[in-house]
């Protein structure tokens, strides 16, 4: 557990996460720890609105793709920061209560990113970040009583280019690490894009 404990020291000064859990249970809960630092990708939202801007020059190699990806979403604008931001638009009409989820949100992005990136060879690359409360009021929308602050975001997801993960059972570290040097948009033939790097 030395390099997670470093990864843990690292957190007060840099971008990062760290995922760990005391319990085992299939499908559920896993016997991993898994830490990153210096993701190179950050996916913030607030209401309907999902920024994606690159941390890294290996991040801004995946904008072109992640921006081909969300297109299908809603409008996209450009930002003077080299950043796009995504906007959702309004549900079109009332939803049944089991396509509640299925409604466009920011989960509908988030959904085609996951997509994007999702390999059978690869369990571990993914988002990792935090999910707020608010998230909730995508689904049923509520007149909110409290203000919310200008700085506040509903979520906010890093895709790393290195994630260290720790086997608990027998204390065993494996550093998974990332290079991306340039990536597309590829057709599988079925309508399913997926993200090929090279």
């Amino acid at each position: 557990l030395d390099l997670l404990e470093q990864y843990i020291d690292r957190l007060d000064r840099r971008v990062g996460g760290i995922l760990t859990s005391g319990v085992d249970y299939p499908g559920r809960y896993s016997r991993w720890h898994i830490g990153y630092l210096d993701p190179c990708l950050e996916l913030s939202a607030r209401g309907q609105r999902l920024r994606v801007r690159a941390l890294t020059e290996r991040g801004a190699v995946l904008l072109p793709a992640l921006r081909s990806a969300v297109a299908p979403c809603g409008e996209l604008a450009d930002r003077s920061d080299g950043a796009f931001e995504l906007r959702i638009p309004p549900p079109p009409g009332p939803f049944a209560e089991e396509d509640r989820s299925r409604q466009p949100s920011v989960f509908s992005a988030l959904r085609a990113i996951v997509a994007l990136f999702a390999s059978p060879a690869d369990a571990h690359l993914g988002l990792y970040g935090a999910f707020g409360y608010d998230l909730a009021f995508g689904f049923d929308p509520i007149t909110l009583r409290h203000p919310r602050p200008d700085r506040q975001r509903d979520l906010v997801l890093h895709l790393p280019d290195e994630i260290l993960v720790v086997d608990r059972v027998n204390d065993q570290p494996l550093l998974h690490s990332y290079e991306y040097a340039d990536a597309r948009v590829a057709d599988d033939g079925d309508g399913e894009l997926q993200i090929v790097l090279t």
